[in-house]
């Protein structure tokens, strides 16, 4: 069997570990494995822009074909070993119970951009102008996956809010900060 090396831990990494915990999946077949992140066929831009990541992650350009009868894509690399290089149990990340591996929470610069995967895949932005009132949730079954993001937006000085399946910002100045912090969709600039 091949012997792949570690995969270089920097942001490109931490953002892709957080689309694959957000829209990702990860399979093992006989004699490989299948990392799969499926996406809206419009967003065409965001597309390109994880294409991009798995090519500087791995080295290795990924697959993508439309989904039939569905207004989604699937983006696919197969290659051995992705699950133990990227720190993500193969199979349903529920079930694994699973998290936000623990490199991440050592630099800002790695939260960060993990957050921006997860935030652009399960995140939401909700306004109500009648009260003034807005807030950013990543909502999410897993219960580490929840703890791990409330972990990492206290790391970074916010006031997070959790519920069962969500974990929120509320107060207008730090939704606004976090909004420019992650940068959403500024794929062009990586």
């Amino acid at each position: 069997m091949r012997i792949y090396k570690r995969l270089s831990k920097n942001g490109n990494l931490a953002e892709l570990i957080g689309i694959v915990l957000g829209d990702g999946n990860l399979y093992r077949h006989p004699r490989t494995e299948n990392l799969r992140i499926i996406c809206h066929s419009k967003d065409i831009a965001y597309i390109k822009h994880i294409q991009r990541l798995v090519v500087r992650v791995f080295n290795k350009a990924a697959s993508s074909h439309k989904r039939r009868h569905k207004k989604a894509v699937n983006i696919n690399l197969y290659q051995q070993q992705i699950s133990a290089r990227l720190g993500i149990p193969v199979g349903n990340k529920i079930k694994n119970n699973v998290g936000i591996p623990e490199w991440i929470f050592s630099k800002r610069k790695f939260m960060t951009r993990c957050l921006k995967g997860l935030f652009e895949t399960d995140g939401c932005f909700q306004e109500d102008r009648s009260n003034y009132a807005q807030y950013i949730e990543f909502k999410n079954y897993c219960r580490r996956l929840l703890e791990d993001v409330y972990r990492v937006l206290l790391g970074l000085g916010y006031n997070p809010q959790t519920g069962k399946n969500y974990v929120r910002l509320a107060r207008r100045k730090e939704v606004d900060g976090f909004i420019k912090l992650i940068g959403f969709r500024q794929h062009l600039a990586l």
